[in-house]
């Protein structure tokens, strides 16, 4: 009897392992009010972002943008991208970098073509601390018991220069 209901309980775990379709929308989490005001945030003041990578000053660095694209999991997936490159009229481009662990289907470089609209968040070092990065400030903001002041540190105080 145990054998004949192992069988069946195996049986219906093949059945169930078919494709996987992505959820519609975004990760649960992008759907907090924080993190949708960190998006709205981020996306008034994208300027910001355009103005320090077409700067040259070299106290800016690691320029990246938080861009939505479809998954694996999700239709409104959100990934990091570095090596951010113009490509004609308003399409740009970016590489998935190399510490995106996130099982989506994307892998570290993947170049991602996207239009501005599809950009959530931007960040940038200036001074080898982040400007930007709303959304990761808000998750942080998420979590204010946990002891994360290291990664603080790592963030000026206010995400514009």
């Amino acid at each position: 009897m145990r054998a004949a209901v192992l069988f069946a309980a195996l049986a219906l775990l093949a059945a169930c392992g078919g494709e996987r379709v992505a959820e519609d929308g975004p990760p649960p989490l992008y759907k907090y009010t924080a993190l949708k005001e960190a998006v709205t945030d981020a996306r008034q003041t994208l300027p910001v972002f355009w103005k320090a990578y077409e700067s040259g000053n070299p106290a800016y660095s690691d320029f990246a943008l938080n861009v939505t694209t479809g998954s694996d999991r999700y239709t409104e997936e959100h990934v990091w991208l570095t090596d951010i490159r113009h490509v004609d009229g308003e399409h740009y481009a970016g590489v998935i970098p190399e510490d995106h662990e996130i099982r989506d289907g994307l892998a570290p470089g993947d170049m991602i073509a996207f239009l501005p609209e599809q950009v959530a968040d931007w960040r940038f070092r200036e001074d080898g601390k982040f400007r930007g990065a709303y959304t990761t400030r808000a998750m942080m903001n998420l979590a204010p018991d946990a002891n994360i002041d290291n990664i603080r540190a790592m963030f000026h105080d206010s995400p514009v220069p």
